[in-house]
């Protein structure tokens, strides 16, 4: 219970900039038409070399920059996700499973990042893209987990958002839905991913079902825009109407 109300907490801080702008926001920041700033010129060159400096000095001062340039350009490139599962269990146990910490504000609208595709196959037997399903106008949480131990802590978090965007009878509002989306990698599991949907199944309430999805096989296409980067813990994402990514939590224990 301890989980479930965390989760509600955090999931209600989002809750009043989720009605007034998942679904309507504009696919750009309200301010970019607005007219540009004064500008100041064009920057001057950091000076790297000098006659005045010493040898040794203006080599210091060239290595400085060639650092500079670099960090710079790693900023610029998206870490894509490389499965490393020594390195993911030593972050697990290293951050006692809070491998990330959410934030308390929604991500902008100019910087949120989209759900991108993935085929999926649903609890009730049809095959759909989490894309798709998360662009039809209604905000989404979704729930990601790829092992059974960030399976078992999606319920709570799943129970938070029915509690924060739900009514007394635990009917969610129109306007918002959950979807689950359990992630099996290893190839030879596809040998028993019958066996594998038939158990989801019969954990997963029958109300669940569509909205609950397996897939088979790596994903990192997938993972490195949703920064799933640990494959032991969890998953929450809120989603806005048009599958911007606009807040995100490692469902811990």
């Amino acid at each position: 219970m301890l989980t479930s109300r965390r989760a509600t907490s955090a999931l209600r801080r989002c809750r009043t900039p989720l009605y007034a702008s998942f679904s309507s926001s504009p696919d750009v920041p309200k301010n970019q038409n607005a007219p540009p700033a004064a500008s100041e010129g064009p920057a001057k060159p950091k000076k790297i070399l000098s006659v005045r400096a010493s040898p040794a000095q203006n080599l210091r001062n060239a290595l400085e920059a060639l650092d500079e340039m670099i960090e710079e350009a790693d900023r610029k490139v998206e870490k894509k996700y490389r499965p490393n599962m020594f390195a993911e269990f030593k972050q697990l146990n290293d951050t006692e499973g809070k491998v990330l910490e959410g934030s308390e504000t929604l991500i902008e609208v100019g910087k949120a990042k989209s759900v991108p595709s993935l085929k999926v196959d649903t609890l009730d037997g049809k095959q759909v893209d989490v894309q798709n399903f998360v662009t039809n106008g209604k905000a989404t949480l979704v729930l990601t987990a790829f092992k059974n131990y960030g399976l078992d802590m999606l319920p709570a978090w799943r129970d938070g958002f029915v509690a924060a965007f739900g009514d007394k009878q635990g009917k969610l509002d129109s306007r918002v839905q959950t979807v689950t989306l359990n992630v099996i990698e290893d190839w030879y599991m596809k040998l028993v991913s019958g066996s594998i949907t038939r158990g989801l199944q019969e954990k997963t309430p029958k109300e669940l079902h569509a909205t609950t999805f397996a897939h088979f096989g790596r994903c990192d296409e997938f993972r490195t825009p949703m920064a799933l980067d640990n494959s032991f813990v969890g998953y929450a994402h809120l989603v806005d109407g048009k599958g911007r990514i606009r807040w995100m939590y490692v469902a811990d224990e």
